[in-house]
């Protein structure tokens, strides 16, 4: 029922149907930027990311806030992701224009959407602030698959993500987002035509 009505809003709104590699973000990658905990908001003490040499993956502490990037893109109005990790419940901020779902317990999804088109090479969506105790990982949305950037040309479409890197806390190194090595698109699109 309710991935029914996850769907129902965005196919309603007009903004997202089936996911596939490609469209306008066909190398668009995911990282988890992770820092120190401080009081923060959408424009106060938020990270300044123009890259993934930008991207923090590793911090010694367990008191952390943790911010999902999606990078080497090329135009976005929507993504849609879960997020695990080994620690405490989250406090999570959306920074987009609207949102459904929450991120609260390791394993919950979100999608955020934007009423205008961004032409900017990176998205910061969000961010939560978790007492994590191991790793920080961006990971498919439970019912929508992913992780997913919908692209202003066709906000219908939804392209999937081709790497990911994880967060390390608490003695635990992360991944390197700019070493990522690109999911081939191919598989994932094999098995997605088995069930069209």
């Amino acid at each position: 029922m309710r991935r029914t009505l996850i769907i129902g809003f965005f196919l309603a709104a007009g903004l997202w149907t089936l996911a596939y590699a490609g469209g306008n973000n066909p190398g668009a990658k995911v990282a988890v930027h992770v820092l120190d905990h401080s009081t923060r908001s959408c424009t106060k003490n938020f990270p300044v990311i123009e890259g993934c040499q930008d991207i923090v993956t590793t911090n010694a502490g367990t008191n952390v806030d943790f911010f999902p990037v999606f990078f080497d893109l090329t135009e976005y109005t929507g993504v849609e992701y879960g997020l695990t990790w080994e620690g405490s419940t989250c406090a999570f901020t959306s920074c987009s224009d609207l949102v459904i779902g929450s991120i609260v317990n390791p394993g919950d999804a979100i999608s955020h959407t934007w009423f205008d088109c961004h032409s900017d090479p990176v998205c910061i969506p969000g961010f939560g602030w978790i007492y994590s105790y191991g790793t920080i990982c961006v990971v498919p949305h439970a019912q929508m698959g992913g992780p997913n950037v919908s692209d202003c040309q066709d906000p219908k479409q939804l392209n999937v993500t081709v790497g990911s890197a994880c967060a390390g806390t608490n003695g635990q190194e992360g991944d390197d987002p700019c070493g990522q090595v690109a999911t081939e698109q191919t598989t994932w699109s094999a098995i997605k035509g088995m069930f069209r």
